[in-house]
Protein backbone atom coordinates (compact mmCIF):
# COMPACT_ATOMS: atom_id res chain seq x y z
CA UNK A 1 0.00 0.00 0.00
CA UNK A 2 2.85 1.96 0.10
CA UNK A 3 2.43 2.40 -3.73
CA UNK A 4 -0.37 4.60 -5.32
CA UNK A 5 -1.11 3.82 -8.80
CA UNK A 6 -2.18 7.05 -10.50
CA UNK A 7 -3.13 5.52 -13.57
CA UNK A 8 -6.30 3.32 -12.18
CA UNK A 9 -9.06 4.57 -10.36
CA UNK A 10 -9.87 1.74 -9.40
CA UNK A 11 -6.57 1.06 -7.78
CA UNK A 12 -7.18 3.86 -5.57
CA UNK A 13 -10.11 3.11 -4.51
CA UNK A 14 -8.85 -0.31 -3.48
CA UNK A 15 -6.13 1.19 -1.57
CA UNK A 16 -8.37 3.49 -0.11
CA UNK A 17 -10.70 1.03 0.83
CA UNK A 18 -7.61 -1.16 2.26
CA UNK A 19 -6.37 1.28 4.03
CA UNK A 20 -9.56 2.14 6.14
CA UNK A 21 -9.61 -1.50 6.97
CA UNK A 22 -6.05 -1.54 8.30
CA UNK A 23 -7.21 1.25 10.73
CA UNK A 24 -10.41 -0.55 11.43
CA UNK A 25 -8.21 -3.57 12.34
CA UNK A 26 -5.97 -1.69 14.61
CA UNK A 27 -3.29 -1.66 12.27
CA UNK A 28 -1.46 1.42 10.82
CA UNK A 29 -0.66 4.74 12.57
CA UNK A 30 -1.92 7.98 12.76
CA UNK A 31 0.45 10.90 12.77
CA UNK A 32 -1.88 13.73 14.01
CA UNK A 33 -2.39 11.19 17.66
CA UNK A 34 -0.48 12.88 20.40
CA UNK A 35 1.22 9.94 21.47
CA UNK A 36 1.88 8.54 17.88
CA UNK A 37 5.68 9.11 18.25
CA UNK A 38 6.00 8.60 22.32
CA UNK A 39 9.58 9.38 23.40
CA UNK A 40 11.87 7.78 25.88
CA UNK A 41 11.12 11.26 27.88
CA UNK A 42 7.40 11.73 27.18
CA UNK A 43 6.94 7.97 28.37
CA UNK A 44 8.81 9.12 31.91
CA UNK A 45 6.76 11.65 32.56
CA UNK A 46 3.53 9.82 31.76
CA UNK A 47 4.65 7.01 33.96
CA UNK A 48 5.63 9.81 36.84
CA UNK A 49 2.42 10.92 37.01
CA UNK A 50 0.50 7.83 36.29
CA UNK A 51 2.42 6.07 39.72
CA UNK A 52 2.05 9.03 41.98
CA UNK A 53 -0.98 11.77 41.31
CA UNK A 54 -3.87 9.20 42.41
CA UNK A 55 -1.88 8.19 45.46
CA UNK A 56 -1.11 11.80 46.55
CA UNK A 57 -4.86 12.51 45.75
CA UNK A 58 -5.33 9.72 48.54
CA UNK A 59 -2.75 10.53 50.47
CA UNK A 60 -3.94 14.25 51.15
CA UNK A 61 -7.72 12.90 51.28
CA UNK A 62 -6.66 10.57 54.27
CA UNK A 63 -4.76 13.28 55.80
CA UNK A 64 -7.43 16.09 55.88
CA UNK A 65 -9.95 13.34 57.37
CA UNK A 66 -7.14 12.39 60.06
CA UNK A 67 -6.95 15.69 61.00
CA UNK A 68 -10.12 16.24 61.32
CA UNK A 69 -11.12 13.69 63.38
CA UNK A 70 -8.31 14.24 66.04
CA UNK A 71 -10.01 18.68 66.17
CA UNK A 72 -13.78 17.24 66.77
CA UNK A 73 -11.64 15.84 69.47
CA UNK A 74 -10.16 18.36 70.30
CA UNK A 75 -12.93 20.79 70.20
CA UNK A 76 -15.16 18.16 72.08
CA UNK A 77 -12.74 18.35 75.09
CA UNK A 78 -12.36 21.92 75.39
CA UNK A 79 -16.02 22.79 74.84
CA UNK A 80 -16.75 20.22 77.74
CA UNK A 81 -14.72 21.81 79.90
CA UNK A 82 -15.62 25.04 79.06
CA UNK A 83 -18.96 24.00 80.21
CA UNK A 84 -20.17 24.64 76.58
CA UNK A 85 -22.20 21.23 76.55
CA UNK A 86 -25.26 22.39 78.02
CA UNK A 87 -25.53 25.83 76.40
CA UNK A 88 -25.61 23.65 73.19
CA UNK A 89 -28.03 23.97 70.48
CA UNK A 90 -30.01 20.54 69.30
CA UNK A 91 -29.04 21.84 66.04
CA UNK A 92 -25.61 23.17 65.92
CA UNK A 93 -22.40 23.48 67.71
CA UNK A 94 -21.07 27.12 66.88
CA UNK A 95 -17.72 27.27 65.26
CA UNK A 96 -14.76 27.20 67.28
CA UNK A 97 -10.88 27.26 66.64
CA UNK A 98 -8.28 25.10 68.26
CA UNK A 99 -4.80 25.02 68.58
CA UNK A 100 -3.90 21.47 66.39
CA UNK A 101 -1.82 18.68 68.13
CA UNK A 102 1.35 19.56 65.69
CA UNK A 103 0.79 23.20 65.12
CA UNK A 104 -1.52 25.50 63.49
CA UNK A 105 -5.38 25.60 63.97
CA UNK A 106 -8.27 24.36 63.31
CA UNK A 107 -11.84 25.92 63.14
CA UNK A 108 -14.84 23.61 63.75
CA UNK A 109 -18.27 23.77 63.14
CA UNK A 110 -20.96 20.95 63.61
CA UNK A 111 -24.74 20.58 62.49
CA UNK A 112 -26.56 17.55 62.89
CA UNK A 113 -26.58 14.36 64.87
CA UNK A 114 -27.82 15.13 68.66
CA UNK A 115 -25.84 17.52 71.51
CA UNK A 116 -24.73 14.25 73.16
CA UNK A 117 -23.10 13.42 70.23
CA UNK A 118 -21.94 16.94 68.69
CA UNK A 119 -19.70 16.69 71.79
CA UNK A 120 -18.61 13.15 72.17
CA UNK A 121 -15.30 13.72 70.12
CA UNK A 122 -16.74 11.26 67.37
CA UNK A 123 -18.06 11.35 64.21
CA UNK A 124 -21.67 9.98 64.41
CA UNK A 125 -24.31 9.43 61.57
CA UNK A 126 -26.24 12.15 60.55
CA UNK A 127 -23.61 14.83 61.89
CA UNK A 128 -22.08 17.25 59.07
CA UNK A 129 -18.91 19.35 59.70
CA UNK A 130 -17.21 22.64 58.57
CA UNK A 131 -13.26 22.28 58.79
CA UNK A 132 -11.30 25.52 58.42
CA UNK A 133 -7.29 24.36 58.66
CA UNK A 134 -4.52 27.26 59.06
CA UNK A 135 -1.49 25.06 59.18
CA UNK A 136 -2.81 22.29 61.02
CA UNK A 137 -1.17 19.06 61.67
CA UNK A 138 -2.44 16.46 63.53
CA UNK A 139 0.86 15.27 65.01
CA UNK A 140 4.15 15.36 64.84
CA UNK A 141 5.75 14.40 61.00
CA UNK A 142 2.30 14.84 59.65
CA UNK A 143 1.37 16.80 56.81
CA UNK A 144 0.24 20.36 57.56
CA UNK A 145 -2.94 21.78 56.06
CA UNK A 146 -4.70 24.38 54.77
CA UNK A 147 -8.31 25.14 53.42
CA UNK A 148 -12.19 23.82 53.85
CA UNK A 149 -12.90 20.61 54.34
CA UNK A 150 -16.69 19.76 54.61
CA UNK A 151 -18.14 16.53 55.70
CA UNK A 152 -21.32 14.63 55.97
CA UNK A 153 -21.29 11.80 57.92
CA UNK A 154 -23.33 8.66 56.29
CA UNK A 155 -22.72 5.86 58.76
CA UNK A 156 -20.49 5.15 61.45
CA UNK A 157 -19.47 2.46 63.77
CA UNK A 158 -17.30 2.09 66.74
CA UNK A 159 -14.65 5.04 66.83
CA UNK A 160 -11.41 6.55 65.19
CA UNK A 161 -9.44 3.26 66.80
CA UNK A 162 -11.10 0.54 66.01
CA UNK A 163 -14.67 1.39 63.92
CA UNK A 164 -15.67 2.55 60.15
CA UNK A 165 -17.38 5.64 58.01
CA UNK A 166 -19.07 6.28 55.44
CA UNK A 167 -18.00 9.86 54.46
CA UNK A 168 -19.45 12.46 51.71
CA UNK A 169 -15.87 14.86 51.83
CA UNK A 170 -16.10 18.38 49.45
CA UNK A 171 -12.85 20.05 49.57
CA UNK A 172 -11.99 23.79 49.16
CA UNK A 173 -8.52 24.73 48.14
CA UNK A 174 -7.52 22.00 50.54
CA UNK A 175 -3.29 22.01 50.73
CA UNK A 176 -1.34 19.51 52.00
CA UNK A 177 2.15 19.61 52.24
CA UNK A 178 3.59 16.53 51.28
CA UNK A 179 6.85 15.14 51.37
CA UNK A 180 7.18 15.76 47.39
CA UNK A 181 5.45 19.57 47.99
CA UNK A 182 2.42 20.86 48.15
CA UNK A 183 -1.00 19.31 46.74
CA UNK A 184 -4.38 21.15 46.39
CA UNK A 185 -7.23 19.13 46.11
CA UNK A 186 -11.01 20.70 44.98
CA UNK A 187 -14.31 18.63 44.42
CA UNK A 188 -16.56 15.60 46.16
CA UNK A 189 -15.49 12.44 47.18
CA UNK A 190 -17.26 9.33 48.33
CA UNK A 191 -15.07 7.51 50.91
CA UNK A 192 -15.74 4.44 52.95
CA UNK A 193 -12.89 3.58 55.44
CA UNK A 194 -12.62 1.15 58.44
CA UNK A 195 -9.59 1.25 61.08
CA UNK A 196 -8.17 -1.28 62.97
CA UNK A 197 -5.40 -0.83 65.60
CA UNK A 198 -3.55 -3.73 67.18
CA UNK A 199 -2.02 -4.04 70.66
CA UNK A 200 1.34 -2.47 69.66
CA UNK A 201 -0.48 0.72 68.67
CA UNK A 202 -0.49 0.53 65.04
CA UNK A 203 -3.13 1.48 63.12
CA UNK A 204 -4.78 0.12 59.68
CA UNK A 205 -7.00 2.28 57.80
CA UNK A 206 -8.32 0.67 54.61
CA UNK A 207 -9.94 3.30 52.44
CA UNK A 208 -12.13 3.59 49.34
CA UNK A 209 -12.34 6.24 47.65
CA UNK A 210 -14.83 7.33 44.73
CA UNK A 211 -15.86 10.77 42.78
CA UNK A 212 -16.74 11.39 38.99
CA UNK A 213 -14.09 14.17 38.94
CA UNK A 214 -11.44 16.28 41.14
CA UNK A 215 -8.82 18.37 40.52
CA UNK A 216 -5.39 18.13 42.17
CA UNK A 217 -2.85 21.19 41.83
CA UNK A 218 0.81 20.41 42.77
CA UNK A 219 3.81 22.25 43.26
CA UNK A 220 6.70 19.84 43.49
CA UNK A 221 10.08 20.50 42.38
CA UNK A 222 9.83 24.74 41.52
CA UNK A 223 7.27 23.23 38.88
CA UNK A 224 3.19 24.35 39.42
CA UNK A 225 0.77 21.82 37.51
CA UNK A 226 -3.27 21.21 37.71
CA UNK A 227 -4.57 18.00 37.19
CA UNK A 228 -8.08 16.58 36.49
CA UNK A 229 -8.93 12.93 38.35
CA UNK A 230 -12.47 11.48 37.10
CA UNK A 231 -13.60 7.94 36.59
CA UNK A 232 -11.93 7.77 40.04
CA UNK A 233 -12.40 3.95 41.80
CA UNK A 234 -9.42 3.94 44.01
CA UNK A 235 -9.04 1.55 47.35
CA UNK A 236 -5.80 2.30 49.45
CA UNK A 237 -4.65 1.08 53.13
CA UNK A 238 -2.13 3.31 55.02
CA UNK A 239 -0.27 2.02 58.46
CA UNK A 240 0.04 4.46 60.97
CA UNK A 241 2.05 4.38 64.06
CA UNK A 242 1.29 6.88 66.54
CA UNK A 243 -0.44 8.41 63.90
CA UNK A 244 2.10 9.24 61.69
CA UNK A 245 2.08 7.66 58.49
CA UNK A 246 4.67 4.24 57.73
CA UNK A 247 3.55 2.94 54.63
CA UNK A 248 0.81 2.49 51.72
CA UNK A 249 -0.99 0.69 49.51
CA UNK A 250 -3.54 0.85 46.53
CA UNK A 251 -4.96 -0.45 43.52
CA UNK A 252 -7.73 0.76 41.26
CA UNK A 253 -8.03 2.93 38.63
CA UNK A 254 -8.95 6.62 37.02
CA UNK A 255 -8.50 9.08 33.64
CA UNK A 256 -6.28 11.79 34.39
CA UNK A 257 -6.18 14.71 32.34
CA UNK A 258 -3.26 17.51 33.00
CA UNK A 259 -2.16 21.19 31.74
CA UNK A 260 1.49 21.07 32.83
CA UNK A 261 4.08 23.76 31.97
CA UNK A 262 5.22 22.11 29.70
CA UNK A 263 2.20 20.28 27.88
CA UNK A 264 -0.72 18.75 28.12
CA UNK A 265 -2.33 14.44 27.85
CA UNK A 266 -5.00 13.12 28.95
CA UNK A 267 -4.89 8.94 29.77
CA UNK A 268 -6.51 6.01 31.62
CA UNK A 269 -4.97 4.16 33.89
CA UNK A 270 -5.20 1.08 36.57
CA UNK A 271 -2.86 -1.01 38.80
CA UNK A 272 -2.01 -4.27 37.90
CA UNK A 273 -2.79 -5.89 41.40
CA UNK A 274 -1.58 -3.93 44.46
CA UNK A 275 1.45 -0.92 44.35
CA UNK A 276 3.12 -0.17 47.57
CA UNK A 277 4.52 3.22 48.31
CA UNK A 278 6.98 4.54 51.33
CA UNK A 279 6.14 6.97 53.70
CA UNK A 280 7.26 9.83 51.54
CA UNK A 281 5.08 8.49 48.91
CA UNK A 282 8.05 6.94 46.75
CA UNK A 283 6.77 3.89 44.73
CA UNK A 284 8.30 0.94 45.78
CA UNK A 285 6.46 -1.89 43.75
CA UNK A 286 3.87 -2.46 41.53
CA UNK A 287 2.32 -2.78 38.06
CA UNK A 288 0.23 -0.17 35.73
CA UNK A 289 -1.11 0.13 32.63
CA UNK A 290 -1.30 3.43 30.78
CA UNK A 291 -4.04 3.23 27.72
CA UNK A 292 -3.45 5.93 25.46
CA UNK A 293 -5.22 6.28 21.56
CA UNK A 294 -2.85 4.16 19.74
CA UNK A 295 0.31 2.97 22.42
CA UNK A 296 -0.26 0.61 26.04
CA UNK A 297 2.65 1.99 28.44
CA UNK A 298 2.76 -0.92 30.96
CA UNK A 299 4.99 0.27 33.91
CA UNK A 300 6.52 -2.33 36.87
CA UNK A 301 8.14 -0.81 39.71
CA UNK A 302 10.91 -3.29 42.04
CA UNK A 303 13.50 -2.89 43.70
CA UNK A 304 14.33 0.66 42.73
CA UNK A 305 14.20 0.81 38.99
CA UNK A 306 10.78 1.39 37.02
CA UNK A 307 10.55 -0.52 33.90
CA UNK A 308 8.20 0.79 30.85
CA UNK A 309 7.29 -1.00 28.06
CA UNK A 310 5.94 0.62 24.95
CA UNK A 311 3.64 -1.24 22.80
CA UNK A 312 2.33 1.13 19.78
CA UNK A 313 -0.22 -0.25 18.18
CA UNK A 314 -1.54 -2.25 20.82
CA UNK A 315 -0.80 -5.34 19.88
CA UNK A 316 1.32 -7.11 22.08
CA UNK A 317 4.25 -6.65 20.88
CA UNK A 318 7.06 -4.49 22.37
CA UNK A 319 8.68 -2.11 20.51
CA UNK A 320 10.97 -0.76 23.48
CA UNK A 321 11.77 -1.06 26.81
CA UNK A 322 12.76 2.02 29.00
CA UNK A 323 14.66 1.72 32.87
CA UNK A 324 14.23 4.93 35.28
CA UNK A 325 15.59 4.64 38.66
CA UNK A 326 12.64 4.90 40.48
CA UNK A 327 14.03 8.76 42.43
CA UNK A 328 14.42 9.84 38.92
CA UNK A 329 10.89 8.76 37.79
CA UNK A 330 9.19 10.31 41.12
CA UNK A 331 11.11 13.82 40.61
CA UNK A 332 9.38 13.91 37.07
CA UNK A 333 5.41 13.56 38.75
CA UNK A 334 4.00 16.95 38.74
Amino acid sequence: MSTIFRTSTSSVLAAAIGAALLSACGGGSDSSSPDASLDDATATAYAANATTIASDAASATDSAVLAAQAMVGVTAAASTGDGMASALSAHALAATTRACPGGGTATVSITGGTPASQVNGQLDAGEVYAVSFAACSGAAGVAAIDGALAMTVLTATGDASNGALGLSLTASDLSVTLPRGVATLNGTVARTVSASTGTDGVTLLTSHLTAPSLTLTTHYNARASSFTLSAIDIQRTLTLAGGVPQSSSYNGSHTLAATLPNGAFSYTVATNGSATYSAAGLPMSGGWTITLPQTLLGIVIANGTATLTVDKGKDGSIDRTITVPVPTLAADAG
